[in-house]
């Protein structure tokens, strides 16, 4: 895990918004908008904040909404497919449905002890993303299986696979989520370099 991932600014329908900056072979498969992120860890809890999940196929990617940047202690904040455990979806008769996972976060990052984190699916359903996150999530497993020492910068989806998920994916009317056919077309830039080693 790592907060402040690059940005990339993209023009969609008019409106410029912010994607996370791909690393090379990384795919965005869904963004979802209407989320909220908090972040807690042994020191206590982070202010939660409003904003876009994004899904690609190395990780969850938390984009902090413009409105909210200025309360928020990040502007992102990644989630490594690899580093993702104990995720559990919790749907309570009285508020939002939402995940509640931990993830290893990276070498120098300002967390203390076991990070959690909890993602608020705030409007709609949950029947597009949540199935999608699971399929990632078992893919992820497989390949780790297969390859211990992966490194956490490296596609291990199959291209062609991600491609029959997204024209397969189930649409839940309910579900405000985006599914991306083809890519946003993003510059690249010098800094995103491989991570380092997870805490």
């Amino acid at each position: 895990m790592a907060l402040n991932v690059p940005l990339s600014a993209v023009e969609s329908w008019g409106n410029e918004r912010r994607v996370p900056q791909p690393f090379p072979g990384e795919l965005i498969v869904l963004s979802r908008s209407g989320m909220e992120c908090e972040l807690y860890d042994d020191s206590g809890r982070w202010k939660s904040v409003k904003g876009t999940l994004y899904l690609t196929s190395l990780r969850l990617v938390f984009v902090v909404s413009s409105k909210d940047l200025p309360k928020s202690r990040f502007e992102s904040a990644e989630f490594p497919l690899q580093g993702i455990h104990n995720e559990q979806l919790k749907q309570p008769i009285f508020g939002c449905n939402h995940l509640a996972l931990q993830c290893h976060y990276y070498d120098g990052q300002p967390f203390e002890g076991n990070l959690h984190a909890k993602l608020y699916f705030m409007n709609g359903g949950i029947g597009t993303f949540v199935p999608a996150l699971h399929w990632a999530l078992i893919q992820t497993r497989r390949a780790m299986n297969r390859n211990e020492n992966m490194n956490p910068d490296t596609p291990f989806m199959n291209p062609q696979d991600l491609s029959n998920m997204q024209a397969n994916a189930f649409v839940d009317p309910s579900d405000p989520t985006t599914i991306y056919i083809s890519q946003p077309s993003i510059t690249p830039q010098a800094n995103t370099t491989l991570r380092r080693r997870f805490r």
